[in-house]
């Protein structure tokens, strides 16, 4: 990359060493990330080759680092190597016309206090004048236009995480109008109370919706601020550990501003039919003693239709829209699905729960316990199920989907990759290099599965190199053919890129005309591949064409890792020797995409966590609720001899035998919604890897399990302080409450 003139111009953070002059013909920068990987230092020599012009791909020139900079902001060129030369270096790379093709732009640095809009419109009109067509942009503007190019104009990930919002506050919601449904269930007496001696309704229902008003600005100004420390903290780690130099941290005060106010306001929404029911008891009435207070819903039979009527209308709209590529259908029949199953919890969570209730009996009299309390009165399993369903359910099935359309896009992409690129490496060797060493080395490394040295031999009719290898060896490197596509490696065929035309392919091989069947394999344009076997049967005695370098076609192990590959990639090149490049293959792009995927499966780690929070806070407030409607239940076993511990552990099990199965069933509909997800979103590329438009889903199963050990564990510390509430209560007290 040309550096400015003005250094400042270029935006670059000096490291180490020094930018190169500007005469300075061979002096240049490297970013420090790519310095580290191949142990270059300032001083060192590297060579620098163009595409064309005095220094090409076979005569390089000698350059000397003078500097490290950091990595440039700009994801277009993360994981590149980034290099700064000066005018003169690249006059003596390319020539005088060497940055011909290359699109030239000015970079102008203005006055203090300039109008940068005036100058800008100057700027343009100076050009349209001198018969030029420019495009003029303000530094806000040209990023802008590059987040734009990068994103393809639309903000995918804000979509996500908004959806992910919106549920959020959906769950946020239930847990809210739960926990003040408990908090109205303790105080039951003491609101009695004050309306015998003279609160009116309106002042009862005012004092929780200001209690409420008050939670709210307190938690949601210290959701805000601890939102903004974790995703500080995310981003840093993730330029750190996700080697993501462009990820950068903003702040949006009207934002964190408008996040309070959604807050406050969703708290005292979700706060006001608790507050409307704490008025709806007669004073004298609540004072009398109640052996159950409980706060689940009877929805009834009005409940169970509209959510038959949502989960099977909405299945049958998202799997339509599926068929028939229609985003929105799929989309919006998906949600209403789910509103519907949401709807339903409560007739499958009992039942579920009852037959998970077996795995606890080895547990002893608490486990039997547990089992038995979980399902005894549906309406307060479906008042648990509530909160439960309402955040794991929804947490784990958004946290399956992910996973499940994270792991199927990694396999398809990687599918899609192999047609695209049928060979993993294609490594150009030096000039100097001895090829059968070389090949000997790279066979050697770690995770290579085969390799093939390929000679070049000649040149097609439109130039590409053809490049002659063992047709063993050549069979043994490509790693995957188009469907339908014969012939790898037999006499009188070449494997050219599937753009080629040509039929048959015309080439000079060894000093003689030749014609080739096409075999038609992906985008491989580093040249033209034929059998080595029958031009030694025709005379060729092996010789190189010593204009075109010779080259290694590498194949890796199918099961190295992708967090490997760069590595590898990197090993390989290593090991062919000094000058070594990798030109082509599939490998580099299957490593961009895999970190792609990763980091958002890492934002997906972190919707789990704040699902698991809600969720641990639901279960806590059912399970508060639980212990004041079972109070002299309680008492009555602690008098029958149960102990403390015992007590403890069948509050504790019912907890998470409830959360696990929420968790499960999570699952189960997140594999189910990811499926169709991967189906709507990769059809089109499965097509591509020759695998048809079905998407076979990949089931992450040790992922799930973790999710669902995640949600138990949650179950199990959201049991904890009620469960000790329970036990520290005395059998004569807890007989003795009304």
């Amino acid at each position: 990359m040309p550096l400015p003139r003005d250094p400042a111009l270029a935006g670059l953070t000096v490291t180490a060493g020094a930018l190169p002059a500007a005469d300075d013909a061979r002096g240049v920068t490297l970013d420090a990330q790519t310095a580290d990987r191949h142990g270059v230092a300032v001083g060192d020599v590297v060579a620098l080759a163009g595409e064309s012009g005095p220094a090409s791909a076979t005569t390089p020139v000698d350059a000397v680092v003078t500097g490290l900079t950091e990595p440039s902001p700009d994801p277009m060129l993360s994981g590149q190597a980034q290099v700064w030369a000066s005018p003169a270096a690249l006059t003596a790379v390319q020539g005088e016309d060497g940055e011909a093709g290359f699109t030239p732009h000015l970079l102008l640095r203005l006055a203090d206090g300039a109008d940068v809009p005036a100058v800008a419109e100057a700027a343009r009109a100076e050009a349209t004048a001198a018969g030029v067509d420019v495009d003029v942009a303000t530094p806000d503007e040209a990023v802008r236009s590059a987040v734009t190019q990068l994103s393809g104009g639309t903000d995918l990930l804000g979509w996500v995480l908004g959806g992910f919002a919106a549920l959020a506050l959906l769950v946020t919601a239930l847990v809210i109008a739960n926990t003040f449904q408990v908090l109205v269930a303790q105080r039951t007496r003491d609101l009695a109370l004050l309306r015998t001696v003279g609160s009116t309704t309106a002042q009862v229902r005012a004092s929780v919706l200001t209690e409420a008003a008050v939670v709210g600005v307190v938690g949601s100004v210290l959701g805000a601020g601890l939102a903004v420390a974790i995703v500080a903290g995310v981003a840093a780690a993730a330029r750190a550990m996700l080697d993501l130099p462009f990820l950068t941290f903003g702040l949006h005060p009207a934002g964190l501003a408008v996040s309070v106010a959604v807050g406050v306001a969703v708290t005292v929404l979700a706060a006001l039919a608790p507050a409307v029911a704490a008025t709806r008891v007669a004073p004298l009435e609540a004072l009398r003693p109640k052996d159950e207070v409980t706060a689940a819903s009877r929805g009834g039979r009005v409940r169970t239709a509209i959510g038959l009527v949502l989960a099977v209308g909405g299945t049958a709209l998202m799997l339509g829209g599926v068929s028939v590529r229609e985003p929105v259908s799929a989309i919006g029949g998906g949600a209403l699905s789910f509103v519907g199953v949401l709807l339903l919890a409560r007739l499958f969570v009992p039942a579920a729960v009852r037959g998970a209730a077996v795995l606890a009996r080895p547990a002893g009299v608490p486990g039997r316990l547990a089992g038995l309390n979980a399902v005894r009165h549906r309406s307060r399993t479906a008042a648990t199920a509530a909160a439960t369903a309402a955040a794991l359910l929804v947490g784990t099935t958004l946290v399956a989907l992910f996973l499940t359309g994270g792991r199927t896009a990694q396999e398809q992409t990687a599918l899609a990759l192999d047609t695209a690129y049928p060979v993993d490496l294609v490594v150009q060797l030096p000039a100097d290099a001895d090829p059968a060493r070389a090949a000997e080395a790279v066979a050697a490394t770690e995770d290579v599965q085969a390799v093939a040295l390929a000679t070049p031999v000649g040149a097609t009719e439109n130039g590409s190199p053809v490049l002659a290898t063992p047709a063993a060896d050549l069979r043994a490197v490509v790693a995957r053919l188009p469907e339908g596509v014969t012939g790898l490696g037999d006499p009188g065929t070449a494997l050219v890129p599937d753009w080629v035309d040509a039929d048959p392919v015309r080439a000079e091989v060894a000093g003689t005309e030749r014609t080739f069947v096409p075999v038609r394999a992906g985008s491989l344009s580093s040249g033209v591949y034929v059998a080595a076997e029958p031009l030694r049967e025709a005379g060729w005695d092996g010789a190189a064409d010593a204009a075109v370098p010779g080259q290694l076609l590498v194949a890796l192990d199918p099961g190295v890792p992708v967090d490997r590959l760069q590595g590898l990639s990197e090993d390989v090149t290593r090991a062919a020797g000094a000058g070594a490049a990798v030109i082509d293959g599939g490998a580099g792009e299957r490593a961009l995409y895999a970190r792609i995927i990763d980091a958002m499966l890492g934002i997906v780690v972190a919707l789990l966590a704040v699902s698991v929070l809600i969720a641990l806070i639901g279960v806590a407030n059912t399970l508060s609720l639980s212990v004041i409607e079972r109070t002299r239940e309680n008492a009555l076993l602690r008098a029958l001899g149960l102990t403390r511990g015992g007590l403890r552990g069948a509050i504790a099990i019912e907890a998470v035998l409830i959360a696990a199965v929420a968790a499960v069933l999570g699952c189960a509909l997140g594999v189910f919604y990811g499926w169709a997800g991967a189906q709507l979103v990769l059809a089109d590329l499965s097509a591509t890897a020759g695998a048809g438009t079905a998407v076979r889903p990949v089931v992450p199963w040790l992922e799930l399990g973790l999710v669902v050990a995640v949600a138990a564990l949650a179950g199990l510390a959201a049991s904890l302080l009620p469960a000790r509430r329970a036990a520290r209560l005395s059998p004569v007290a807890g007989l003795a409450a009304v």
